[in-house]
This record gives structure tokens, sequence and C-alpha cells, in this order.
């Protein structure tokens, strides 16, 4: 039934088909019905069938053009390439449908091996009018780029391109050819455009998510791996590529969604399974996560990249016992890899948030503590500014300021851009009263980064320290506080502007408020300590330092003005 439909359809263009038929009398009228059975079978993709059909055609109408040229197509798709030459060769020889006879002929020397003769052959088409230019210039391209010309192959493709009929493989090649010459915005141009043409090739996308993302430019990869996505929801590449955007961007749940497929059909490698593991964990989802690598570590044992994983997930939940254990044996495994030591570092030295219960927490001799920070001193690495940074930091927070100064100066002379060191530089001086040193780092941040409200709370912070500039120091943080009007620390800030400037009760409420935004901050209840003993409430102040020493009972300072007050009471 389809056939004969198809035929009532074609019948009507018959005529055109066959101009010859009605001039000749004698013609066998099975010839037209053969060659249209041919065209059907053709469109059906059914070659072989279509060839016999066009083959028993041309027995009945001998010479007839339209069959020839028909042969020739079908001939070469179906390995007769002799064939497709005889009946080319018959059609330049009758004049008729020349540049598509020469056209098929370079077809059939490629597949013949000869590709230089291929190329002779399209060259001689390459201003005919009589064929699709585009495309001739793209099968030039294709034997340049097999040929290993890909220089001439993009300047063809590149003139092809402008061609009105240039197909979306046209622009595709193209973007290829410029990604390999480090033409990453050409690159990027051409595969849009043949996206534009056919938005729904895949490759196209993920070629495009790739050159985003090795130029950094992860918020355009990200719709391009969607994209991918859409069209082939568990492409492999695709899966993987954007869920490394989602962690970065911190949609840990996204993630999660999207990499549970993998994990469930078995297919992520340990890196993949580390990547879903962590996703559950900042998702909130803690017992699957530490049930995936609780199965990781029962599968392939004490891998130091999962030990690494699982040690940072009990120490950011305050399971120190575990995370020790799980520390040490991955120093045990690895004893002269640095990073192997930041996280007993970070507990033993208190830099870390406490253990989540008073059972938690880990106590070790002061020798062990010693031998541990001079090992991975060891192991930091004269050029590594990450690490010298990180070291630095946690010397700081430790309170050893002469070894966090020389390993933090140490990263500022690698990098002298790092706006991280810098920070923690004019962290450790305003916290040693070394304020010029503090604001010459600050006042450079401040300068490429006016915008930022951290930058210039902290700016204005040092100034009142400093007790200079007291009224700039105002604006700046009335700048920050513009940005974060409920960020408590910057309310502080301005809380000790208002004290330097000897307005204790409007320091005071201010602080009050801070301490209503932030909670439990041992230098914000010392300067509500500090305000009351200025307006000689003493036993609010009192109260406030003993608060401060309850969060921080290390701090020499409160300390000492606690017990002040405690000597002056019984004084009186």
């Amino acid at each position: 039934m389809k056939l004969h439909v198809f035929l009532i359809l074609v019948a009507v263009v018959g005529a055109i088909l066959f101009q010859n038929v009605q001039a000749q009398e004698s013609s066998d009228e099975d010839a037209f019905i053969a060659y249209l059975k041919g065209v059907y079978r053709e469109s059906e993709n059914d070659l072989s069938s279509a060839y016999k059909y066009y083959l028993y055609a041309l027995s009945q109408e001998p010479g007839n053009v339209r069959i020839l040229l028909r042969l020739s197509k079908t001939a070469v798709e179906i390995g007769d390439l002799e064939g497709a030459r005889e009946y080319c060769n018959a059609l330049i020889a009758k004049g008729e449908y020349v540049a598509e006879a020469k056209a098929i002929l370079a077809e059939v020397e490629y597949r013949s091996g000869d590709k230089e003769k291929a190329l002779e052959l399209l060259t001689a088409l390459r201003d005919s009018v009589d064929i699709s230019r585009a495309q001739v210039f793209k099968f030039i391209a294709k034997i340049d780029m097999e040929l290993d010309r890909n220089d001439e192959a993009r300047r063809v493709l590149e003139e092809a391109s402008r061609f009105p009929d240039a197909d979306f493989y046209i622009f595709y090649e193209l973007g290829l050819l410029d990604a390999d010459a480090h033409r990453t915005q050409e690159a990027l141009d051409a595969m849009g455009k043949a996206i534009e043409i056919d938005p729904d090739f895949l490759n196209c996308h993920l070629v495009r998510a790739r050159l985003f993302m090795e130029g950094g430019r992860t918020a355009e990869a990200k719709p391009e791996y969607r994209e991918a996505l859409r069209l082939e929801p568990l492409n492999r590449e695709a899966i993987l590529g954007l869920a490394g955007i989602l962690h970065a961007d911190g949609e840990f749940a996204e993630g999660a969604a999207l990499l549970a497929p993998l994990h469930r059909d078995g297919s992520l490698d340990e890196g993949g399974e580390i990547v879903y593991g962590r996703f559950l964990y900042k998702a909130g989802q803690t017992d699957s996560a530490l049930s995936v690598f609780g199965r990781l570590l029962d599968k392939r044992g004490d891998k130091p990249p999962l030990l690494r994983v699982v040690s940072e997930i009990e120490v950011d939940r305050g399971h120190f016992r575990s995370a020790y254990r799980y520390l040490k044996r991955l120093v045990e495994l690895e004893p002269d890899r640095f990073e192997n030591y930041i996280g007993l570092l970070l507990m033993l030295y208190h830099v870390a948030p406490g253990p989540a219960t008073p059972e938690e927490a880990i106590e070790i001799s002061e020798g062990e503590r010693r031998a541990l920070i001079d090992k991975a001193e060891r192991l930091v690495g004269s050029e590594s500014v990450e690490n010298n940074f990180i070291i630095g930091s946690i010397l700081r927070k430790a309170g050893e300021t002469d070894e966090a100064e020389r390993r933090l100066l140490k990263a500022e002379e690698l990098d002298t851009e790092n706006e991280s060191v810098a920070l923690e530089l004019a962290t450790l001086y305003g916290h040693s009263g070394r304020f010029d040193e503090a604001l010459k780092r600050v006042v450079n941040l401040y300068k490429g980064n006016p915008e930022d409200a951290s930058i210039a709370n902290f700016y204005g912070y040092l100034l009142a320290e400093k007790g200079e500039s007291l009224d700039f120091a105002e604006k700046l943080i009335g700048k920050a506080l513009a940005k974060e009007p409920e960020n408590g620390y910057f309310l502080d800030s301005l809380g000790w502007i208002k004290f330097k400037m000897g307005r204790y009760r409007e320091a005071l409420d201010i602080f009050l408020r801070a301490v209503d935004k932030v909670g439990d901050d041992a230098v914000i209840w010392e300067h509500v300590g500090d305000a009351y003993l200025k307006l000689n409430e003493t036993a609010a102040a009192r109260a406030a330092y003993q608060k401060s020493l309850a969060i921080d009972p290390r701090s020499v300072t409160v300390d000492g003005k606690a017990r002040k007050l405690e000597s002056d009471g019984k004084a009186n």
C-alpha cells in the first residue's frame, strides 16, 4: 500500500524525470515504473534494491541521463566503483550533468584511495554553478584534513561557510580546526553557527562546553552541558562536566541528583564516587555520604584519596576522634605529602571549629604536636604559594606569629597579587598592633576592590584601631553596612569607631546589636566590656569579660582586664 501511494505521488513528476518517454512510442512502460520503484527504494535506504531497479530501467531506456545519474550515485554507495565510473563517464560524454558526474567521480577516486586525483577533480569544480559549491568545498577540506593539510582545510571551510547553503557540518569542522589552532573565539563562533542550523547537534554543545571550560568560563559552559544532557540524558562527559561546575557553584543537591544514576548503575570510577559522596555531604545527606565512602573503603581499602575526604567530613562535623584515626593512617601511608597534615594541624591547633561533644576532643602531648608542625613545615615547599599560605594561616591562628609571618611573606613574595595572602598578612599585623603594615596591604586591596564590603570594613576597622581618620573610617564602615546591613561584624567595627571617638553609650548600643546578630564572639563581648567600663558600669563590664573568656579562654588581654576588675573590686 505504501509503495502504491508513493507511485501515485511521483507520477505527476514522471514526465519531467523521463522527458523522452512520450517521444518514443517503443519505450517499455516498465522502465518508467522500475525507475520510480528505484527512487522509492533509495528513499527507504534500500540501495541494493534501488540499484537493481535502475539497472532494469536503463536496460529498457539505454542512454537515459537521469537513470545514469541515479545509477552512478547508487553504485558509489553500494561499492560498485567501476560501475559508477562507467556511468559518470557516459554522462560526461553526453555533456549532461557533467558537474554532478565529476563530483561522483571524485568520490570514486577517494574511495579507491587516490585522494590527490579526487582533489584534482574537485578543484576543477570550485567555480561551477551547476553543483553545490559548499558541498564541493566541504569535500576538499575533508581530504585536506586527511592529508594533514589543516591550514589549507581551514581556509577552504572558511570560504565554504560564506555560501548560502553551508550546512552545520561545515561550521562544525571549521570550529574543530579553529580549536586545534587555539583560535578559541573563532571556534566558539563557528560552533554557534552550527547550532543555529541544527540546535540538536550534540557534539557542538560538548565542544563549546569544553572550550568554555578551558577558558575558565564556567557560567557559559553550564548551559551547553545542560543542552547536551537534554539531547542525551546519560552522556558521561556532560554529566561529569556539569557536576564539576555545580560543585564549584555550591549547587550540591542538584549535583548529587545528577550523579545518582551513574552511581546506581556502577559506572562511576573512584574519583566520581568521591565527588558524588561530597555532593551528598554538602547537600546535608551526611549518612548517605558516609555510606558511599564506607563502601569504597571496604572495597578498596585505605586509599589516601578516600581517607582524605572522609577525614575532612569528620573534622567538619566535629567527630575529632574518628578524624584523628583516619588522618594518622593517612600520614602513615603518605608521610611526605604536605596536604595530609592539614587536618591534624587544624584540630590540634584549635583552628578548626571545636569538637561536637567534649568526648570528641583530642589530647596529645606537646612533643607530638610540635613534631607534626615541624614535619609539615619541612614539606611545605619553598615555591608553593598555596602551601606557604596554608601553613602560615594555621600558625597565625595558633598564635605562632613570627613563623606565620615568615611563611606568609614567602607566599606574598611568590605571588604579589594574591588577595588571600594579603588579607592574611594584614590580619596578622592588625592583631600584632602593626597597623601601618596592615594598612599598606588593605589600602591596595581596597583600591583594587572598592565595592568589596569586607575589605571596606577591614580598612575602616584598622583606621579605628590606629585611632586616625575616624570620619573616613566611619564612611568606609557605612559603605560596608549599606551592602550588608545585618552583618554583626560590620556593626562591631562601627561601634569600635564610635568608641574611639569617645561616644561610649552609642558604641555600647551598637556592640549589643552586633552581639545579637553574631551570637557568641569573644572580641565583640570584649568590646561590650570595654564600653561598660568606660561608662563606669563595672559589674556589667566584668560579666561581659567573663562571657568573652568563656568563648576564648586563651585571651591573655581579656583575662588581664577581668583580673584587674576583680582586684579593684576587692580593694574597694
